[in-house]
C-alpha cells in the first residue's frame, strides 16, 4: 500500500514568515504524530510550557484513539466490545457519540464502522476483495451496530465483526483540543495544522488569514484564494485521492472508503470544507468525498454541518463552489 501526506492547501501569508510587515512576533512548533506532521504557528512571546502541553496532548489523542496502537481505546473496543460493555473516558465516549451523530447528519456516508469492511482492503494479501466477501462484511457496518451510553461512559458492539476507526475525526478533534490549550495560555492568533486539516484563529497582524486551494494536476497553480476573517476560529479540512492512496494488483484506490458499498470512493480529487471547528470539518470533508456525485446529499451535508464546500473531480480542473 502507498500512502502520501494529505496536504491540499497552500497558505498565502504575505509578510508572514519574516514578520516584517506588521512587526508581529511569530513562533512555530513542528513535530511528528498521528502518522503525519503537526505544526502550530502563533503570535507573541515563545511559550515552552504551552508548546509542551500541545505536544503532550497530541500524543495522548494518538495513544487513545489510534486504530493501529494495541493499547488504544479504539483497539480495546475492537477486540472486546462485542463480548461486553467497555468503559472509556468521558471524552472518548462523547467523540464516538458525536461521530454517530455525524453519520446521521450525512445520511450514513460518514460512518466510523466503515472499518468493518475497510479492513478487507488492508488485510487481503494485496488482493482486491471479491464482492461476496465485501457483502458479507457490510452487515457489520452502520451506526446502529454500536450501543453508546455516555451517562455511564460505556460502549458495546452488536456483534463480533464490528470495527470502528476514528481516523475521520481524530485529527480534527486533536486540533480543537490544541486550540483550547492555546486559548487557555492567552494566545488568540494562531494556526494549528495536522497533516492538512487546519484551524485558523484570530488574524495575522490585523489582517485575515488566507488560504489557496491547489490544482492537483498542477500543484503550483492556485485555483481559488479564500480569506477566513480576522476574529474567531475557522476549521479547514481537506480530503482527496491524489496525494493519499494505495495500490492493489496494479490498480490505484482512494484511501477514503464508502461505507455504503464497502469499496474505495472514486473521482474525489479534492474536497475542501470550511466550518466552525476542525472536528466538524474533518468529518464533513470525508462525507462529501463519499457523496461527491450525489447533489442532494452534498447539499444536505452543507446545510446540516453548516459548512462551505469546494470540490474538484473529473478530467478537468474546474473547482466547484457549492
Amino acid at each position: 500500500m502507498k500512502c502520501l501526506a494529505k496536504i491540499v492547501l497552500f497558505l498565502f501569508l504575505p509578510g508572514f514568515f519574516c514578520g516584517c510587515e506588521h512587526k508581529t512576533e511569530l513562533n512555530t512548533l513542528t513535530f511528528s504524530g498521528m502518522g503525519t506532521v503537526l505544526s502550530v504557528i502563533y503570535t507573541g512571546e515563545r511559550n515552552e510550557v504551552l508548546e509542551n502541553a500541545v505536544k503532550k496532548d497530541a500524543e495522548t489523542v494518538e495513544n487513545e484513539l489510534s486504530y493501529y496502537k494495541e493499547s488504544s481505546f479504539v483497539s480495546i473496543l475492537n477486540r472486546e466490545a462485542h463480548e461486553k460493555e467497555i468503559s472509556v473516558p468521558e471524552h472518548v465516549c462523547k467523540l464516538i457519540e458525536k461521530s454517530i451523530q455525524f453519520g446521521e447528519m450525512s445520511d450514513g456516508v460518514f460512518d466510523i464502522t466503515y472499518k468493518s469492511t475497510g479492513e478487507l482492503w488492508e488485510n487481503n494479501g494485496n488482493k482486491i476483495p471479491d464482492d461476496k466477501t465485501i457483502e458479507e462484511k457490510q452487515r457489520f457496518v452502520g451506526g446502529d451496530k454500536l450501543s453508546v451510553n455516555c451517562a455511564e461512559n460505556k460502549i458495546k458492539f452488536a456483534s463480533k465483526g464490528v470495527k470502528i476507526d476514528l481516523g475521520g475525526v481524530a485529527k480534527g478533534y486533536a486540533i480543537d483540543r490544541a486550540a483550547e490549550i492555546m486559548k487557555k495560555h492567552g494566545v488568540e492568533n494562531f494556526i494549528v495544522n495536522y497533516g492538512g486539516d487546519m484551524l485558523f484563529c484570530g488574524n495575522k497582524g490585523g489582517k485575515p488569514w488566507s488560504i489557496g486551494i491547489k490544482n492537483p494536476d498542477k500543484p503550483s497553480e492556485i485555483l481559488k484564494k479564500l480569506e477566513l476573517g480576522t476574529s474567531g476560529c475557522k476549521g479547514v479540512a481537506t480530503s482527496g485521492d491524489y496525494e493519499r492512496f494505495f495500490v492493489i494488483e496494479g490498480e490505484t484506490f482512494s484511501h477514503i472508503m464508502n461505507p455504503k458499498t464497502g469499496k474505495p470512493v472514486k473521482d474525489a480529487k479534492s474536497v475542501t470544507v470550511i466550518g466552525e471547528n476542525a472536528t466538524l470539518t474533518d468529518a464533513a470533508a470525508t462525507a462529501v468525498s463519499v457523496a461527491l456525485h450525489e447533489k442532494e446529499r452534498v447539499e444536505k451535508i452543507m446545510e446540516k454541518f453548516r459548512v462551505k464546500i469546494y470540490t474538484l473531480s473529473g478530467e478537468d480542473s474546474v473547482l466547484k463552489e457549492w
